[in-house]
């Protein structure tokens, strides 16, 4: 029992590490005009679709089947809309002067993150009740994972006008999470599948409501420019260079 508290704060600690790099990164990032703000929606905007579509929903489908992660997707995308629009008191307001909008997309992004980081910790948990070396090759991948989303959200926090060392607290405590999935793998071995794989889609559903129906629609909002575009398409070949690490 000594052994899986110490484990699990040690994951814990890891992980508010991991991501607390990516917001420490993403807070040093000077935002000194529009073209760049533009930019650094559609980069956050690759990244989160490179977290959902090449790592959440793949391991939710593998977990049990695709009707459940669609089904999970749709409940996600409805949960999200439903929030923003009882939030939200003024729809014909632009988006990227509404200040509640812009603080339900930072909330939903620390949800959805934490949600991801907690189903990270059960499988590094189940790895290292079932193998240690297994164990250590989950534990390096992850931690490698986890820095791109803390940068989400810091980038996320930066353009919602927070200051630095609130960047780095939301970022941290998101990266916390992972220790509460590691004392549940630890603990009961893991959850079952079909739970995990609802998790995963509903979380990453959330997610992609943000992407389209937020942050790419921010970035078109302040600046037409096909150059800042093609920062969405740097953000997810960044996903996919790390997600394959």
């Amino acid at each position: 029992m000594i052994y899986i508290i110490i484990f699990t704060i040690f994951m814990t600690l890891l992980g508010a590490l991991s991501s607390g790099i990516g917001g420490f990164l993403s807070s040093m990032i000077k935002i000194e005009n529009k073209k760049i703000l533009a930019s650094l929606f559609e980069f956050t905007a690759g990244i989160m679709t490179g977290i959902v579509c090449i790592d959440m929903i793949p391991e939710s489908v593998r977990l049990t089947n695709i009707y459940v992660s669609i089904f999970g997707i749709l409940c996600g995308i409805y949960i999200i809309y439903l929030i923003e629009k009882k939030v939200s008191k003024n729809n014909e307001k632009d988006v990227f002067t509404n200040k509640n909008n812009k603080s339900i997309m930072s909330l939903v992004i620390i949800l959805s993150m934490s949600i991801h980081n907690i189903i990270e910790g059960i499988a590094i948990g189940t790895s290292f009740s079932y193998s240690y070396s297994l164990g250590i090759t989950i534990l390096i991948s992850i931690f490698i994972h986890d820095i791109p989303e803390g940068m989400v959200v810091g980038l996320v926090d930066k353009v919602n006008d927070k200051i630095k060392e609130n960047i780095l607290f939301d970022s941290i405590i998101v990266g916390m999470s992972v220790g509460i999935g590691v004392l549940i793998g630890l603990l009961v071995g893991g959850v079952g599948s079909f739970y995990t794989s609802f998790a995963l889609s509903l979380s990453g559903g959330g997610m992609l409501y943000i992407v389209a129906c937020e942050l790419i629609p921010n970035s078109k909002n302040i600046i037409l420019d096909k150059k800042v575009s093609l920062f969405y398409i740097v953000g997810i070949i960044l996903s996919i260079l790390i997600t394959n690490v």
